[in-house]
């Protein structure tokens, strides 16, 4: 490449050919630095980085109280739920009382129409929204009063699950509680 140049000249272009590659680098080096440390160029999916997302639903207020009349027993349920974004949404409230201390597992659901979501073991299978108690969510809290009826003679319920399901059958909130 260099054969047309003479001899002394050969090591000053090769000289200047090298220096300049290496600035090239330094300053490509220096620009990707500069635009990955960025605070707006850093990817969201970066989990040490990623700010923590608040929670579509929040819960608030959940109490439990076991009812007993001469001729039968429930569990009284209350609850407060909201959306943390503005958007309304329409949704399905569903309970589960659940025994699992004894064989076989016992459990109940509320409302009584939704025993269709719910897996003859007892778990949630969300298939029929509809089937849950309607419930609009929106910023405001709305308090949920359920109550769950107890066959007589058998054991206590020990725990209740709570689901909320979207109207296309999505779980938006679940959580168990111990009684």
């Amino acid at each position: 490449m260099l054969s047309y140049v003479p001899r002394r000249w050969r090591s000053v272009v090769n000289s200047l050919l090298y220096t300049g590659l290496v600035a090239l680098a330094a300053a490509l080096g220096h620009l990707t630095f500069r635009a990955t440390t960025s605070p707006h160029n850093i990817s969201s999916h970066d989990s040490q980085t990623e700010p923590a997302r608040s929670p579509l639903i929040e819960l608030s207020g959940f109490s439990a109280r076991r009812e007993k009349s001469s001729d039968s027993e429930r569990l009284a349920l209350s609850f407060r739920l909201r959306l943390t974004a503005r958007t309304p949404i329409d949704s399905y409230v569903y309970l589960i009382a659940r025994n699992r201390q004894v064989s076989p597992k016992f459990w109940v659901a509320w409302p009584a129409r939704a025993a269709s979501a719910i897996s003859t073991g007892g778990h949630f299978k969300g298939s029929a929204p509809p089937s849950g108690e309607a419930v609009r969510l929106t910023s405001s809290w709305t308090r949920v009063n359920a109550t769950v009826h107890h066959p007589s003679g058998r054991p206590p319920f020990d725990t209740v699950s709570l689901y909320v399901v979207g109207s296309d059958g999505e779980i938006l909130l679940e959580r168990p509680f111990g009684l």
